[in-house]
């Protein structure tokens, strides 16, 4: 399948035989990609304060990926329907192509592939295509010197 897509951004799955090393590139099948990235909001006024005064607490996220399907060895659907249940390490960098820096890092985290569209939307003659959202089962760190 040939699809050229102006899309920048990289993405890198690691896969069930290997899970901490994203080794499977589905950068060109990326029609979107989303970190969302939360910490939980731990309350610490004291007696006397005027306001509610809050700490950070632990951080957690989701990853939402919007692809094209691709249903060929080693490529989107293969690399999850394997891994369906399990945890992947991912690695995402905003523009693929120039050099990793401190305005384009490196993302590193996991995520536990709890849900797969193993038959994609899309009609007879269209593109099928996925939108998935997977819990980041890791803290989510930025890198300018992590090689995409």
């Amino acid at each position: 399948m040939a699809i050229y897509l102006n899309n920048n951004v990289g993405v890198k799955l690691a896969t069930a035989a290997a899970p901490t090393a994203p080794s499977v590139d589905i950068s060109a099948f990326v029609t979107n990609a989303v970190i969302n990235q939360i910490v939980d909001e731990l309350e610490v006024t004291a007696m006397g304060d005027t306001a509610h005064k809050f700490v950070a607490g632990l951080q957690s996220g989701t990853f939402q990926l919007d692809v094209i399907n691709d249903w060929a060895a080693n490529q989107i659907n293969d690399t999850l329907r394997g891994a369906f249940g399990l945890t992947l390490a991912v690695s995402v960098i905003t523009v693929k192509g120039t050099a990793v820096s401190a305005t384009n890092p490196t993302y590193q985290f996991s995520i536990l592939v709890n849900n797969l569209t193993p038959i994609g939307q899309g009609g007879v003659s269209e593109i099928a295509t996925s939108s998935l959202s997977f819990t980041v089962n890791s803290a989510i760190t930025v890198s300018s010197s992590v090689a995409f």
